[in-house]
């Protein structure tokens, strides 16, 4: 491996202050602090001169209402907001001192760099509060310097006492910087990014996505067995650096140890984080990596070991795998509130007659757009949902929805048009409650939909759960003129004996098994079931056609219908009437 730092961490340092709410109150009340005294000198000194002293009176009475203002706001005080803040404070220090040049307060207003330094000392990282001493003291130096009438041997004392104080106040900053800095790749170590970690988790809005990706350099302790220790600090320098130049402004990479290393990637989700890991692809040494994206009030032990936990799956399921935690978001009221907020979405994929071309159905997808995960996949949240209890609420509604949409289809269609049947996909703990066939015959007595235009698709894996309690809601939607649909033939396990037991009227064919047809390669298994559909007299539709070639070969065949991306992806449903629907003449 290479080195890694055993640097400990000091017992202070900069951002003491890390949540927005306290590093506010501390900046406002420093502004009242400054801003009060300030006020009382520049009406004492307005009363004993007769004249106003317009610029510190100003100065104070800004100070003062900025400070309520920061108070009031502080939840919102941001590192942005603070350097802003601080620079203010900066600015009105110097315009007093430039204001009362040659006075002895000129000295008093020469010292607020030294405190602003301090107060930026507790409410910025280690790296960006090292500027307001670097930069405020000397220019109040030189603003002292320049002011008429000021001794220099009085120049000299206060550059002396202020110099020492900056050099302090920046040595205090410097070593704790270096505590949380990694040696050999200057960025930060575990307890550098435990800083920005509790930082951001306090600061992010509920609304707020915040992910944080774990990831590990795959075989790189080989680098430095074959290699040198050299050539493997040469190579963890390069990872970082290449890592680092694809990673936006607002994103922090810190090394673990050895060659793990975490990425706190603020507002993105799950999805965006991927496309990131994906782009790194051919860029940097191969890796291996673990997405989380933040719960709810979830502490950062939790959130760090969800990372861990994907970090862990993606490197048991095949080196260089990226794989994303689902999380527990998708409970009963989540998804109740989701549902509630407009979240859920269909989208429509036509099934195509192979002999005519024509759309004779549409399956209903369910898609989910959440506040802070984005686009959610299916393959993500279903399961999560299953798992959860949560899909028996989800699916009554895709249930409602599918059907209302196909109603409209059907109304709007032309006369001479063809019936247009709607495919639902059901999950075994859906076909496994009470009362599952008799909502979805509910609904289409609701709507006025005729069952018979109804599929019910289920996977080959599913039809084995509860038997009893499937068989029954069946043998209710079969007898109702429902059509129940074996959906990814060819994935399960059904043995010929369950297929001739299940009241079954249509297998979809697996794309797994389509996708392989090309001008030189046959599939076997689409063929072989095809010939057991047809012997068993069921339909059969090919998923998952993407080219005239597989469709010519399906035909051939004798596969009645497809669905793919040869004809259409998922669309909403007002473009699938738009485009898949005979609608009456509007003349």
């Amino acid at each position: 491996m290479a080195r890694t730092s055993q640097r400990q961490g000091v017992g202070y340092h900069p951002g003491l202050f890390t949540a927005a709410g306290s590093a506010g109150a501390l900046l406002g009340l420093a502004q009242v602090g400054f801003g009060l005294p300030l006020l009382l000198y520049a009406v004492n000194a307005s009363l004993q001169s007769g004249a106003p002293d317009t610029v510190p009176l100003g100065v104070g009475l800004a100070l003062l209402c900025t400070g309520v203002l920061t108070v009031l706001f502080r939840h919102r005080m941001r590192v942005p907001l603070r350097h802003i803040v601080l620079c203010w404070m900066g600015a009105a220090g110097l315009l007093c001192q430039a204001a009362t040049g040659g006075q002895a307060v000129s000295f008093t207003f020469a010292w607020t760099p030294s405190l602003l330094a301090l107060i930026a000392f507790a409410v910025l990282p280690a790296a960006q509060s090292l500027v307001y001493p670097i930069v405020f003291i000397p220019l109040a130096l030189i603003t002292l310097a320049l002011s008429p009438g000021t001794a220099p041997a009085d120049v000299a004392m206060a550059a002396l006492l202020m110099l020492a104080t900056g050099l302090g106040l920046t040595w205090f900053a410097r070593s704790a910087l270096l505590a949380e800095t990694d040696d050999l790749t200057g960025i930060p170590n575990f307890a550098g990014f435990e800083q920005v970690l509790s930082a951001a988790m306090r600061d992010a809005g509920p609304g707020e996505s915040l992910a944080l990706v774990r990831l590990d350099i795959n075989e790189f302790a080989l680098v430095n067995r074959r290699e040198g220790q050299e050539a493997g600090d040469a190579a963890m320098v390069a990872f970082v650096a290449g890592v680092s130049a694809a990673l936006p402004a607002a994103a922090t990479m810190a090394r673990m140890e050895g060659d793990a290393f975490a990425i706190l990637l603020p507002g993105f989700t799950a999805a965006r984080a991927r496309d990131l890991l994906e782009g790194l692809r051919g860029q940097v040494a191969g890796f291996s990596a673990g997405i989380a994206v933040r719960e709810g009030n979830e502490s950062e032990s939790e959130f760090f070991g969800r990372a861990g936990k994907s970090l862990f799956e993606a490197q048991r399921v095949g080196r260089g795998k990226i794989v994303s935690h689902g999380g527990y978001y998708a409970s009963p009221t989540a998804v109740r509130d989701g549902l509630a907020n407009g979240e859920f979405f269909l989208w429509f994929q036509p099934v195509i007659e192979l002999t005519g071309g024509r759309a004779v159905g549409a399956e209903a997808l369910v898609r989910w757009q959440h506040p802070t995960r984005g686009l959610v996949s299916p393959t993500e949240f279903i399961p999560l949902c299953e798992a959860s209890g949560s899909i028996q609420v989800l699916g009554r509604w895709i249930v409602r929805e599918s059907i209302a949409a196909a109603e409209n289809w059907r109304r709007l269609r032309s006369p001479e048009g063809r019936p247009l049947s709607v495919s639902i996909n059901a999950s075994a703990r859906e076909l496994a409650s009470d009362g599952y066939g008799a909502y979805v015959l509910a609904e289409c007595a609701a709507a006025g939909f005729p069952p018979d235009l109804v599929r019910i698709e289920v996977t080959e894996t599913e039809f084995g759960t509860d038997a009893g309690a499937v068989r029954d809601n069946i043998r209710l939607l079969r007898g109702a003129g429902v059509l129940i649909s074996m959906d990814d033939f060819g994935t399960g396990h059904s043995s010929l004996a369950r297929l001739t037991e299940i009241d079954l009227d249509v297998i979809k064919i697996d794309q797994s098994f389509v996708g392989v047809i090309d001008a030189d390669t046959e599939s076997p298994v689409a063929e072989l079931a095809i010939k057991l559909a047809a012997a068993l007299g069921l339909d059969v539709i090919a998923e998952g056609v993407e080219t005239e070639t597989q469709a010519r070969w399906l035909r051939d065949r004798g596969c009645a219908f497809a669905q793919g991306y040869l004809y259409s992806r998922p669309i909403p449903a007002g473009e699938f009437l738009a485009r898949f629907v005979e609608t009456r003449s509007t003349a």
